[in-house]
């Protein structure tokens, strides 16, 4: 694939979660994920800035530390979950396919909560001698 479509692939995700920052119970971190495996492919020193990125960063490099989570993290991502089940299950009541979602949320939660979590960061070794 050309590197301008991992590019466009890499801007758009880092866009959409940027906007979803802002936007109560929408996934940020998702998109900012896909983002940075798309620039990775697409733009290395694009995604080497959004790895340093001094609010998202830390997230994205646990997750390429062995698929890590925090466990803010973890229990943000349930809560989200959670509520925006149950604002389906108000909205469209019982059936089918909101037990169906239900079900689905429920075993996302529990395979994000099997993940391990981050480990401590080391402080970057001092550059002068």
């Amino acid at each position: 694939m050309p590197l301008v479509i991992w590019r466009i692939l890499g801007f758009i995700s880092v866009g959409i979660g940027i906007i979803n920052a802002f936007i109560p119970l929408m996934p940020t971190t998702v998109f900012l994920l896909v983002g940075a495996w798309a620039l990775g492919k697409g733009s290395p020193a694009w995604r080497a800035k959004l790895l340093a990125h001094p609010k998202f960063g830390r997230a994205l490099r646990d997750w390429d530390d062995g698929k890590r989570v925090s466990r803010r993290g973890k229990r943000l991502a349930a809560v989200g979950m959670m509520l925006s089940w149950v604002i389906l299950l108000f909205w469209r009541g019982l059936n089918p396919w909101t037990a169906g979602v239900g079900v689905l949320l429920a075993a996302i939660a529990i395979w994000l909560w099997k993940r391990p979590e981050p480990r401590a960061e080391t402080p970057a070794p001092d550059p002068q001698p």
